[in-house]
């Protein structure tokens, strides 16, 4: 079992290098479009003046849990991973 597992992953890796090669396009992934969309939201919320600056609030903070639990779940300190992304 162990041993099908490692094929398996060694074929997932040469894959994904492969596909690579075909296209070098990239979609970043790991929470790092909706941490980009967070930012962007809280910093368009303060141009709002009516009360639905709080429901922007409310989704970028909605938004940035995403990173948060991904850094979270891959066992990584959540809140230094995440104000890291933030700070790039």
């Amino acid at each position: 079992m162990i041993v099908s597992e490692a094929e398996r992953s060694i074929h997932d890796a040469l894959c994904s290098i492969r596909n690579l090669i075909k296209c070098n396009k990239v979609v970043y992934g790991g929470g790092s479009c909706e941490l980009a969309c967070a930012l962007h939201l809280q910093d368009e919320s303060s141009n709002i003046d009516s009360v639905e600056q709080y429901a922007v609030r409310a989704f970028a903070d909605a938004l940035e849990q995403i990173p948060t639990i991904l850094a979270e779940n891959s066992g990584l300190d959540p809140i230094n991973s995440v104000a890291e992304a933030k700070a790039l």
